[in-house]
């Protein structure tokens, strides 16, 4: 039996084009080849393939860890959330609409536009996230990190997403 390791390695000219590479194993046995290939590739990826909401539901049911994965755009409405390795996923316009997530990791992750309405955040950490033009009215932010992330705060208004984060109240919703 023999093996041999080609592998070639194609990165692109910008930040947005990441580094694709390609192992390929070949190995001959008397009358059979089978060829083992792994490609990886990154969240900046032309390349990727966005989730679907069944798809999302099928790797939730394997792992916990949904990190640099391409779900933007998916109806992922009351998904639960809690306890996920989210780091910097692309769920830019996807509908979260009432999703649960609990004590998940958001690091860096793109929520750009997207629906969080009823959404539940508490002790979430969306350091580095970009909440911009998302729609939060109604979510719950209670002690999540929310340092350095991008906040929507020309829809509403930055109180208000202090006082879901100190108190546990719903963003937007009148305090007495």
């Amino acid at each position: 039996m023999s093996g041999s390791l080609d592998w070639a390695r194609l990165s692109g000219g910008s930040k947005y084009f990441s580094t694709l590479c390609f192992f390929c194993e070949t190995f001959e046995s008397e009358n059979e080849k089978s060829i083992l290939l792994e490609v990886d590739m990154s969240k900046n990826s032309e390349n990727l393939v966005t989730l679907t909401r069944k798809e999302v539901l099928e790797h939730l049911a394997e792992t916990k860890s949904l990190a640099h994965f391409d779900m933007r755009k998916a109806n992922l409405v009351k998904i639960d959330f809690s306890g996920c390795d989210l780091r910097e996923a692309n769920l830019s316009y996807a509908n979260l609409k009432d999703a649960l997530f609990r004590d998940a990791d958001l690091r860096g992750t793109s929520l750009w536009s997207a629906n969080l309405e009823g959404a539940d955040f508490t002790g979430a950490n969306l350091e580095d996230a970009d909440l911009d033009y998302s729609k939060l009215r109604g979510a719950i932010l209670y002690r999540a990190n929310i340092r350095r992330a991008t906040l929507p705060t020309e829809l509403i208004s930055r109180e208000d997403i202090m006082a879901s984060v100190q108190t546990g109240c719903k963003v937007g919703v009148k305090r007495v």
